[in-house]
């Protein structure tokens, strides 16, 4: 009888363990236990597969609902809160439901009881101590993620900007907390360029904002020898990034073999002797972009000077391009400037965004927009070491390492739909400014100096240095107008 009561009493223990799991909980030292304790607004806990960074953002949304945070100050229940998944069927469904409610103690339960708190049909939790919390996902519109405020968001895996910008606007009024837990597999995405590089790759500590890297060997409950087997085969960075949480840029890039090693030093303008050309991008909330360039001896196109603002007028883009054009002696040195065909589209006032350029004195041909040719030509370029860019360019450069195929909003989507043909329209602006500077050359500009074509872009004097490697070069004084002032390369536009 002894012996059966000991039973009955250890069976009880466990239940009553189980119930209460976060009574129980203790976090793995590292960045498990670093993001619970950290005492900034918003914390991202980048973290492989089974690193605990689920079941970092279930308890954390816990501890706020319940108001039994150890370590943060947290508002006095009734506290509403929002968690964000993927989809519904994995995202809420299979992970980030399951988790809440493996860590929730029961005595918080409406009646004792899941199924009585957990109203499937609106995907709301309510408390018995008053505090609730929504799920949503990533499926829905942003007009789904609006509503009135929250004291805290939860998103388990990356969410699209758009989604993270309207939840976040839930918490002003309340001044609320954030967390987000995900392993980056999207590549480098809002996420890398706003948050992750900046902290981690440039030790640029953000003072809302904590970024935390959880391994998967950190799990005391996964062994290393399942580890590998789980993730043999997988690329070297695929396994970072499934192991560690280091975001990964291989898979989906639209240019995968750009590298440092088509990054060179700054040159002077001042001393590039050469013909120059530039295209732009015009933008009002998005940056206008100007690029220019001019072409080496063996064909190869040395980018060497950026122009990146937004929120600015015509006027004053043309003020600021053409006073740094005339102290570096380019403007007397620029043969032809292309832009975006999108700015010959006439407003209702009859002007276009061109025609506004020519009314302050720059002149600027339509560029060739056909995107599939320009990104193929662009690749050329870049895998043939055809395109060399100066550090100074880093616009460009960042938007180059991050420009990527286009995807679907959910990751069923991804998986069983074919893949999107065109690049994500998201950080772009740059990368269509060289695809237009790319377009404005002629196709066998790597094969030589090959005909009038090429000898009309030369200029007399000594060259400025071929900053990719060629030496110095001189060439003959020609005009870029052909007979009866048809341009070479843009032809009756000019």
């Amino acid at each position: 009888m002894a012996d059966d009561f000991l039973e009955q009493l250890k069976a009880e223990l466990r239940a009553n363990a189980s119930k209460d799991s976060l009574f129980n909980y203790r976090p793995y030292k590292g960045a498990q236990e670093d993001a619970h304790n950290s005492t900034k607004r918003g914390r991202i806990f980048l973290g492989g597969n089974r690193s605990g960074k689920t079941v970092f953002g279930a308890v954390e949304s816990i501890r706020y609902l319940t108001g039994s945070h150890p370590t943060r100050a947290t508002p006095k229940p009734p506290v509403y809160g929002r968690g964000s998944a993927v989809d519904i069927e994995q995202g809420l469904n299979k992970i980030m439901l399951p988790e809440i409610a493996r860590w929730l103690p029961k005595k918080f339960l409406l009646k004792g009881s899941w199924d009585e708190s957990y109203d499937k049909s609106s995907r709301v939790l309510t408390l018995n101590n008053g505090s609730k919390m929504d799920f949503l996902t990533y499926e829905q519109l942003p007009e789904k993620h609006a509503g009135t405020s929250r004291h805290f968001c939860w998103w388990d895996e990356e969410p699209p900007e758009f989604i993270f910008n309207e939840d976040m606007l839930r918490l002003v009024d309340v001044n609320g907390h954030w967390w987000m837990s995900m392993t980056p597999l999207l590549g480098f995405t809002w996420v890398y360029h706003k948050y992750y590089s900046p902290i981690i790759e440039h030790n640029r500590p953000n003072p809302s904002v904590d970024v935390f890297l959880g391994s998967t060997e950190n799990n005391p409950h996964v062994s290393k020898e399942i580890l590998d087997e789980i993730t043999e085969g997988l690329s070297a960075e695929e396994k970072s990034a499934r192991r560690h949480g280091r975001f990964m840029a291989a898979s989906g890039l639209v240019y995968p073999s750009f590298g440092k090693h088509l990054v060179i030093p700054p040159i002077d303008a001042a001393r590039v002797a050469v013909p120059v050309f530039n295209a732009m991008d015009h933008g009002l909330r998005h940056p206008t972009v100007f690029l220019y360039a001019y072409v080496d001896q063996e064909g190869r196109l040395i980018v060497f000077h950026e122009y990146y603002e937004a929120e600015r007028t015509i006027p004053q883009h043309v003020e600021t391009i053409r006073k740094w054009e005339r102290a570096t002696g380019i403007e007397q040195r620029l043969v032809y400037s292309i832009g975006d065909p999108a700015i010959e589209q006439r407003t209702p006032s009859g002007l276009s965004v061109r025609s506004m350029y020519s009314q302050e004195g720059y002149y600027l041909g339509l560029g060739n927009n056909d995107v599939a040719a320009g990104i193929n030509k662009t690749r050329s370029y870049i895998e043939r070491m055809g395109v060399f860019i100066t550090e100074d360019c880093p616009n460009l450069i960042s938007e180059l390492y991050g420009y990527r195929w286009d995807t679907y909003a959910t990751r069923k989507a991804n998986e069983t739909k074919k893949q999107q043909d065109k690049p994500r329209k998201l950080k772009d602006d740059a990368c269509d400014t060289l695809r237009y500077l790319i377009m404005s050359r002629p196709d066998d500009e790597f094969e030589g100096w090959a005909g009038e074509v090429f000898a009309n872009f030369i200029v007399a004097s000594k060259a400025a240095p071929d900053t990719s490697g060629a030496g110095d070069y001189a060439a003959e004084e020609l005009e870029p107008m052909g007979a009866e002032g048809v341009h070479t390369i843009l032809g009756s536009e000019w």
